[in-house]
């Protein structure tokens, strides 16, 4: 019953985001930022992230694209954020006739000489600012917080949420604060910046013994960039999508099903399984009262502690107790249709159109663009 009233009130909210969407329509310009593949050949460290599998599809940004036409928005797609820089610098877009801008901040990380580098994601948002353009999905201060794990996850850690024991180790530099998860954990190791599941391998779990550093450091060296390591939690891996506005909207939570391991607490989502199709797949989570309490609480506590806004996800392993602990931050989650955002909102019978039309919707709500546009 609760979660039947629940996805009433989520699904009620969430339709007026859409349909006000839909209704500006005509008044909206939306400006897709999304790498291409064709930029691995600038920084060949790149490959080794398997950036240009990372990428879009031309499939899903024909399908944003039609999405948001088909209610009358102008659409334009930028090619990494340099074009879009050149056409923020000689005004075009500031004179085109459209009252809401909106900057679709689809980057990945912060672009190094050899490879990812933390803080690239806040440069569209600070940009978007400075020309009075509304970004999704977070500030500036939330893309670059939100990609470096063990920063969030210490403050997340600081103010109470559930999250697994931390330790950041640096390339050349060894660990931070000269602190080492201790010996005989169980933990897992993967990429600080990242996400995609970059640099987790059957390797990354192992327990510490004397040859972590080494370990640890070959890591580093494959993926050309800090390692976050984390006390592993056994159990099942779930994902929330957030939605931000006039009110913080929680969608249902959905379960990872590995077809290599349905139902193995052990199993992690690597970056072998996002490589190989049909490897994932995603169904409704539904645990104690209890459980889905801490869910909402987390999420939601995340979200506002971090400052992020409009649109994000939350990643949790449910133990065999029931205690839901965060394991990482979508700050731009995947928006395709095999992505969990989406299928979460499927849940409530959302289609794609509707999906993506909500994300643009809660950018303009948590800036209230909308808001001063109509007092205009």
């Amino acid at each position: 019953m609760l979660a039947t009233t629940q996805d009433a009130l989520v699904r009620a909210r969430l339709r007026t985001v859409e349909k006000e969407t839909v209704d500006s329509g005509s008044d909206l310009a939306v400006y897709l930022v999304f790498d291409r593949p064709e930029r691995a050949a600038e920084r060949p460290g790149l490959a080794r992230t398997f950036f240009a599998q990372r990428c879009a599809t031309d499939r899903e940004l024909s399908e944003m694209i039609t999405a948001f036409r088909s209610i009358g928005a102008y659409v334009e797609l930028f090619h990494g954020e340099q074009p879009l820089l050149a056409a923020l610098a000689e005004g075009r877009l500031q004179r085109m006739s459209q009252p809401l801008k909106v900057i679709y901040n689809g980057i990945e990380g912060g672009i190094a000489w050899d490879g990812f580098a933390p803080g690239r994601k806040a440069l569209i948002p600070a940009v978007a600012d400075s020309y009075g353009m509304v970004c999704s999905n977070s500030s500036a201060y939330g893309c670059a917080l939100g990609r470096h794990k063990f920063h969030y996850f210490t403050v997340l850690q600081q103010l109470g949420v559930r999250t697994p024991a931390t330790w950041h180790y640096r390339p050349s530099r060894g660990w931070a604060g000269d602190l080492a998860p201790p010996r005989g954990l169980r933990v897992i190791a993967k990429s600080t910046y990242e996400s995609w599941s970059v640099g987790v391998t059957e390797d990354s779990i192992f327990v510490v013994d004397d040859s972590c550093d080494e370990h640890v450091a070959a890591i580093a060296d494959t993926i050309g960039q800090a390692v976050t390591v984390q006390q592993f939690i056994s159990g099942t891996e779930v994902g929330v999508p957030v939605f931000g506005g006039p009110d913080l909207l929680i969608a249902p939570p959905l379960e990872t099903i590995l077809t290599k391991a349905p139902g193995d607490p052990d199993a992690v989502t690597t970056i072998d399984d996002n490589l190989v199709d049909r490897a994932i797949d995603h169904r409704r989570f539904v645990g104690a009262p209890e459980t889905m309490a801490e869910l909402f609480a987390f999420t939601a506590c995340a979200f506002d502690v971090l400052e992020l806004r409009a649109f994000a996800r939350m990643d949790f392993r449910v133990d065999d107790d029931g205690r839901a602990w965060v394991t990482d931050v979508g700050v731009s989650p995947g928006m395709s249709t095999e992505d969990v955002a989406f299928l979460s909102l499927a849940e409530l019978g959302f289609d794609y159109r509707g999906f993506l039309h909500i994300v643009i919707g809660a950018t303009l709500a948590s800036s209230r663009a909308r808001t001063r546009y109509r007092a205009t």
